[in-house]
């Protein structure tokens, strides 16, 4: 009977196995890559089952199930067949890294970009240069280029009816663009503070006090309760004022208490005692540097004022001193020095 009941248990058993289904659910998604043929199960097992006599039955139930998810995500690649062979071709390795920091937000459009996608109109490529009938040639639609071929366009402008005759139209020109210049940036500006969501004041600029932090206001608050005549003494406190901390320093100072004589006396000498006790801290090395270093420069001074003195004496003696005129050159085809009255001599050619 025993080796029927087995018989029966184990067709049963392979029956069951048979009658699994092939999808797989489980409460956390394992991660599969199907390069590496890999499956990680990050489900907990059940730990009682773990620890008692079923522990084979529980492990191999999961790992027919991790094998099943596998085989499922396999079947979805694409097959070939080669010499009677079956191929799957596996796609790349993907490796989910986490990030350092937060994914990036999208960034917001600006006024026009709104109302260009609402109204449906597209950006369209402007071309670099456009012809210009007054000049006869082709003009570039922005840089310096654009700005001397302006010039050479509007070298002359009239001055509407409504102006003054003597009004510069080349300033109020420059005026003018200089202006839409800093309404396209104060645009920019709106649409950097519009993405960021801080709030700008139509007109003017904010005031300071939006500007101020939690403890600079309680200060303030503070310093307001006590600026009265009573200094805070006689002000009703307000309901909200619970965290209200007394400001140092305020009222009268602390009066000197009255001594004597003999204590002021006492006081006084003490004062002196202590003073006449510091000793001056004498650095030895530091001294004796600085005097020989004082006989060096002096020595120095005194060796350059005799080499000065020898300069003057030499040279001086009671001879007469010979003119510019006697160191001359000799003439040319003459054969004789000037200062010299010798009958012959080597002519030099």
């Amino acid at each position: 009977m025993d080796i029927v009941n087995e018989i029966l248990n184990k067709d049963e058993q392979s029956r069951k196995e048979a009658s699994q289904s092939i999808l797989v659910t489980k409460l956390i998604e394992p991660e599969v890559y199907p390069r590496d043929l890999l499956v990680i199960d990050t489900n907990e097992l059940n730990v009682p089952e773990l620890r008692g006599p079923n522990k084979e039955e529980l492990l191999k139930s999961n790992t027919r199930d991790c094998i099943q998810i596998l085989l499922n995500t396999l079947a979805d690649y694409p097959k070939e067949t080669k010499d009677g062979k079956v191929f799957i071709k596996v796609a790349g390795a993907a490796y989910n890294l986490p990030r350092e920091k937060p994914a990036p937000v999208p960034k917001p459009l600006t006024k026009w970009e709104r109302f260009a996608k609402e109204k449906g109109i597209q950006k369209k490529k402007k071309p670099r240069t456009t012809w210009d009938d007054t000049l006869q040639k082709w003009v570039p639609t922005y840089g310096y280029r654009k700005v001397q071929a302006e010039k050479q366009k509007d070298w002359l402008l009239e001055v509407p009816q409504n102006l003054d005759p003597n009004t510069d139209m080349f300033a109020e020109k420059v005026k003018t663009k200089k202006e839409n210049v800093a309404k396209n940036e104060y645009q920019r500006l709106r649409n950097i503070a519009a993405a960021r969501k801080i709030k700008v004041p139509q007109v003017g600029l904010p005031p300071m006090e939006a500007n101020l932090h939690v403890p600079q206001l309680q200060i303030a608050a503070d310093v307001a309760r006590v600026s009265t005549a009573s200094l805070g003494k006689f002000q009703p406190k307000l309901p909200e004022d619970k965290n209200t901390k007394p400001i140092k320093n305020v009222g009268n100072k602390k009066k000197r208490r009255l001594m004597n004589s003999n204590e002021e006396k006492e006081m006084n000498l003490n004062i002196a005692e202590k003073v006449l006790k510091k000793k001056p801290k004498l650095d030895l090395s530091k001294g004796v540097n600085k005097q020989i270093h004082e006989e060096q420069t002096q020595r120095s001074i005194d060796r350059a004022e005799k080499r000065k003195g020898k300069k003057k004496n030499f040279g001086d003696s009671d001879k007469p001193k010979k003119s510019k005129s006697q160191f001359k050159r000799p003439k040319a085809q003459k054969g004789q020095r000037v200062g010299k009255k010798s009958g012959g001599g080597r002519k030099r050619r």
